[in-house]
């Protein structure tokens, strides 16, 4: 299992989305993607995307307005 990070602060949607579908693509089942979003609604349609494409995701605010998805790729 690997873990990859994601800084997509500044960006907004669906640039994080798309950016996300491309790395898990090139990821084995089981590793865990973790990306890091400026942007409270961008954070959340990033969670329910890869959550309707079956993966794992943990949402959790990490500081005053940074929010880090986590995603295990199933």
């Amino acid at each position: 299992m690997a873990v990859f990070r994601m800084d997509t602060c500044g960006e907004m949607c669906p640039i994080p989305i798309v950016r996300a579908r491309v790395k898990l693509k090139q990821m084995a089942p089981g590793d865990i993607l973790v990306v890091t979003s400026d942007h409270s609604c961008t954070s959340q349609s990033l969670a329910e995307t890869m959550a309707k494409m079956g993966h794992r995701v943990e949402v959790r605010e990490v500081a005053n307005g940074i929010w880090e998805v986590t995603i295990k790729k199933v």
